[in-house]
């Protein structure tokens, strides 16, 4: 009998577990992006005070392999955008990185290996339990989100090489 009470209470806990991880709704195309408040290296950002910009939303982890792959394209990306481009929306172009971590500062040194240079780089330590996690509905890493001046999701996970050219459309709209 208490072997039978155990087992169903260990089944219902995993149930609760996937829901809460697995059941959260990934936002889409056409979705708002959610207000949050990020913390990063002695600083706070209010997410929405970026509209006005194009924002692509990275969510990743010192500890991910396809992440610590991407990292480096993504900070190539970046300062090819940056320094080697003449889009006219080039300036009002940014990367927020967030890194979900349980401990440590690894994610400072392994984006620094990485080439990340934006400014807007921050650490989530409670491990998918940040609002900004939550609200974007990330299930996995990597994952990132391209947001236009408005504040919507005009891409989930999209390409870096498409990126120019979606922005380029978006602003001949």
């Amino acid at each position: 009998m208490v072997k039978n009470i155990v087992s169903v209470a260990v089944i219902l806990l995993l149930g609760v577990m996937v829901w809460y991880w697995y059941g959260r709704t990934e936002l889409v195309f056409g979705d708002e992006m959610p207000d949050v408040t990020l913390s990063g290296q002695g600083y706070e950002l209010d997410l929405i005070d970026l509209k006005g910009n194009y924002l692509l939303v990275y969510f990743w982890g010192s500890w991910c392999g396809p992440c610590r792959q991407k990292n480096p394209k993504l900070a190539e990306f970046y300062n090819d955008i940056k320094t080697g481009s003449d889009y006219p929306w080039v300036d009002d172009f940014e990367v927020i990185s967030i890194a979900l971590e349980t401990t440590g500062e690894a994610w400072i040194r392994i984006g620094e290996q990485a080439g990340f240079s934006w400014p807007y780089q921050f650490v989530e330590p409670r491990f998918g339990n940040h609002p900004a996690y939550y609200g974007f509905g990330v299930n996995s890493i990597p994952t990132s989100f391209l947001i236009n001046r408005e504040g919507m999701i005009v891409g989930a996970n999209p390409s870096l090489r498409n990126i120019p050219r979606m922005i380029e459309r978006l602003e001949n709209n």
